[in-house]
């Protein structure tokens, strides 16, 4: 059973993970920014802006961007999760606004983790594999 899919948009659509991993470069809010770092995705040719789907045990991860899943991998691989408090800006942004305090409970334990881990990178294997063959719109 396939735990991973792509599904196309017509307009780029937002993750949970989105503002988190996608900074602002032009000093405006990230609803308003224009410039981000890393870049938002761009659209592939007769298909739209692509929307990453993987289903690990019984929650579903949704990611804007490879980039997104990248960062998710990663920060899901650490043995002790980082805050979910930071600072940016100047400015603090809590808990409940973060990615990751929006994860069920159940997705957080180190165990469902690493169980997490191994579907999120074949998923990402999978993804750059089909997309390896798509032209992209610039």
């Amino acid at each position: 059973m396939k735990h991973w899919w792509i599904e196309y948009r017509s307009q780029w659509t937002e993750s949970p993970m989105s503002c988190w991993v996608h900074l602002p470069t032009d000093g405006l809010p990230w609803y308003q920014s224009q410039q981000f770092e890393p870049p938002l995705p761009q659209p592939i040719d007769g298909k739209g802006y692509p929307i990453y789907f993987v289903t690990a045990g019984r929650f579903t991860f949704q990611f804007s961007s490879l980039a997104e899943l990248d960062q998710c991998i990663e920060t899901l691989s650490q043995k002790i999760l980082p805050p979910t408090v930071f600072e940016y800006e100047g400015k603090q942004y809590y808990a409940n606004r973060h990615w990751l305090s929006r994860l069920p409970g159940k997705v957080k334990s180190w165990r469902d983790r690493q169980k997490a881990i191994k579907v999120l990178v074949k998923a990402r294997e999978s993804f750059k594999e089909e997309l390896a063959s798509l032209r992209y719109i610039t």
